[in-house]
């Protein structure tokens, strides 16, 4: 079979959200979180401190495709009870201090979204956060509908920082990225590829798909020489999700303990398991062909044009029996 982690590894080093985009994300929000402190103190307010979250502090972001906004969520964490401000009231103070900020300021659901015209955006989650009397920490998402959502990004980042332990040890040379993230971005721009809307509602966001290759058994998975096999992890994982009996589910370990996809519809969830076949498919195809630019061909139609083929006369096609025998190792 070809042996294609090193087209995997050079994939995930173009997709992966590269260090100027990371500096130019991390100026605009501490510009905007900055302002709102200062509006805040200004005005006699409770004045938040920040709680990083989302893919961002995971780690398992992606470069958006053309018409796909890259963003980065922000928690603004305010020491008050929930029974001391309505959800509104918070709300409405930071979309005080920031809604000039730039053309585009809107209020959704769980967030406060703030969009920049160079093709990306800021989310900001408000939450209150307090003690109990039986001393733990409990946080409140100000939702837009003016209720106070049980929430607790800290414990799901340890979450997910926990399904990682099994993977040290699988980082790549490049980016010293461990296998979990590079299976993650690799679903996330796989799942971009198929749906290139940014707000398709039938389309996994990045926390689903981080909850299904955890929920859904990625494996740590190398070759018999101890090199990371990326493909493979992702076969296993994709056979799993295309396979399943029911329903897929990606559930929050952490309130509101929501599956987040429970909005599919039956026949949205068909097909998103179809997605995950056809995936798996080329994975398989990749897995079983001797001819590594046949492989790697079939896999950018899965993943996209960045995902790279080798030139012909720099390989050569293999006709005897597989030359990589897999493994994989779980810790």
């Amino acid at each position: 079979m070809a042996d294609v982690q090193k087209q995997f590894e050079k994939f995930h080093k173009k997709i992966r959200v590269d260090y100027d985009m990371s500096h130019t994300l991390r100026e605009k929000r501490d510009i905007v979180v900055e302002k709102i402190r200062k509006y805040m103190k200004d005005n006699k307010q409770p004045v938040p401190s920040q709680l990083l979250q989302g893919s961002y502090k995971m780690k398992t972001g992606v470069k958006p495709l053309a018409d796909i906004e890259y963003d980065i969520d922000i928690g603004l964490r305010f020491d008050i009870h929930e029974d001391d401000y309505s959800p509104s009231e918070v709300r409405g103070w930071v979309l005080d201090a920031i809604g000039t900020h730039t053309k585009r300021v809107e209020s959704k659901g769980p967030c406060i979204r703030v969009c920049y015209e160079a093709g990306y955006h800021l989310d900001i989650v408000c939450y209150a956060v307090w003690e109990d009397t039986a001393g733990s920490t409990q946080h409140r998402l100000a939702h837009k509908n003016d209720s106070w959502r049980p929430a607790d990004p800290p414990a799901l980042l340890d979450y997910v920082t926990d399904a990682r332990k099994p993977f040290e040890g699988t980082e790549d040379s490049a980016t010293q990225t461990d296998q979990f993230r590079r299976c993650v971005r690799s679903l996330r721009r796989w799942a971009d590829e198929q749906r290139p809307v940014d707000d398709d509602d039938c389309k996994p966001s990045g926390i689903a798909l981080v909850l299904l290759a955890i929920q859904y058994n990625l494996t740590a998975t190398t070759h018999l020489d101890d090199r990371p096999n990326d493909r493979s992890a992702l076969e296993t994982l994709s056979s799993n999700l295309a396979n399943s009996l029911s329903r897929l589910q990606a559930n929050k370990p952490t309130p509101e303990y929501e599956d987040v996809l429970g909005d599919f519809s039956e026949n949205e969830m068909d097909h998103l398991k179809a997605e995950f076949a056809e995936l798996n498919s080329a994975l398989v195809f990749a897995g079983t062909n001797a001819d590594p630019v046949e492989a790697c061909e079939r896999l950018q139609e899965v993943f996209g044009d960045d995902f790279p083929v080798p030139d012909p006369e720099d390989t050569a096609k293999k006709t005897a029996g597989p030359a990589i025998i897999t493994s994989s190792n779980s810790a």
